[in-house]
């Protein structure tokens, strides 16, 4: 079974390619981040290695942004953008605030950290937030964190667990694929369609689910964040194994739409950990609590929501 080498690149490199595409001088960039221009040069190439895309291109001995680094960039300035106003009160004093540091993997950071940032302010007034980003499963691990958000079985040894977030998976796509390749009315009809597969995010559950002996998907589009599974499937790419919450920025604009109503218990979960000694200050359990209690009140409105709708016409299976 194979897998793909990536590591998500660091911040720095981020931060040194939107500078070098936004000023477009090294020197300048170098100004900026007072570092020298030589670093700026090897923090790009190291985005390039890490990303496996050719950012810039010499025109007329000049660098200029191409089509992929066109698209990385809008994606990386809104990425900056978002996590560099994380937190930020104006009309408060950090200065009397205590920093609470949260990492959690992207997609969990996207949907469901940052849509709550205002009730986590005003239920916790006494912090200011910072959030980091941490993949430890492709080598990307934040720094030193309060509370650190693990996608996994549950098992870590040393830390404090609480598991946070349970969902159940189910297949899901654009609605452009659904009507150029569909419909798909069994689910053995999956078997002439493009599975999009992520590493951490096996489809062997809802095979099970659906009484399918099939084997992971392998194709040429393989991913190791759900984020960009989801995304891909999004764009008309295939079809993904999604979570509900994890989904919800993409179904709700109507970029992807169940393909079945069957759902599986997947592999892994979310869970909150942190270290014994971080339990001695109890704004990181009161965190925890908060966000777990704020996500099982969602599901029960969801589910009565569901209750009171009108059943849906289920598909053959």
């Amino acid at each position: 079974m194979s897998t793909i080498d990536f590591r998500l690149p660091p911040i720095p490199c981020l931060i040194a390619f939107e500078a070098r595409a936004r000023l477009g001088s090294g020197v300048l960039v170098a100004r900026e981040l007072c570092i020298s221009p030589s670093a700026v040069s090897h923090r790009i190439k190291q985005l390039e290695e890490a990303t496996n895309l050719q950012l810039f291109r010499k025109t007329s001995g000049e660098a200029v942004l191409t089509a992929d680094g066109q698209a990385y960039l809008e994606a990386v300035r809104n990425a900056l953008n978002t996590l560099s106003h994380f937190g930020r009160n104006p009309a408060a004093s950090t200065k009397t605030k205590k920093q609470l540091r949260i990492a959690a993997p992207p997609t969990f950071a996207y949907q469901i950290i940052i849509p709550r940032l205002k009730l986590l302010q005003e239920n916790f007034p006494s912090l200011r937030f910072e959030l980091q980003l941490s993949v430890p499963l492709v080598g990307l691990k934040a720094d030193d964190s309060d509370i650190e958000i693990r996608f996994g079985i549950g098992h870590y040894p040393g830390y404090h667990v609480t598991r946070i977030l349970d969902e159940d998976v189910l297949p899901m796509c654009s609605p452009e694929y659904l009507a150029q390749h569909g419909p798909f009315e069994n689910y053995e009809d999956l078997q002439r369609a493009t599975l999009l597969r992520c590493t951490i995010e096996p489809w062997h559950p809802w095979f099970q689910a659906a009484g399918l002996d099939s084997r992971e998907p392998v194709g040429t589009l393989q991913f190791v964040d759900i984020g960009s599974c989801m995304q891909a499937a999004a764009w008309g790419h295939g079809i993904a194994l999604a979570r509900p919450k994890m989904a919800a920025s993409l179904t709700a604009s109507g970029r992807l739409v169940p393909v079945f109503d069957l759902t599986a218990k997947p592999a892994y979960s979310y869970f909150a950990t942190c270290l014994p000694e971080a339990l001695q200050h109890t704004e990181s359990l009161e965190v925890i609590n908060w966000l777990r209690s704020d996500l099982e009140h969602e599901d029960a409105m969801r589910a009565l929501t569901q209750a009171a709708a009108k059943p849906s016409v289920k598909r053959k299976k």
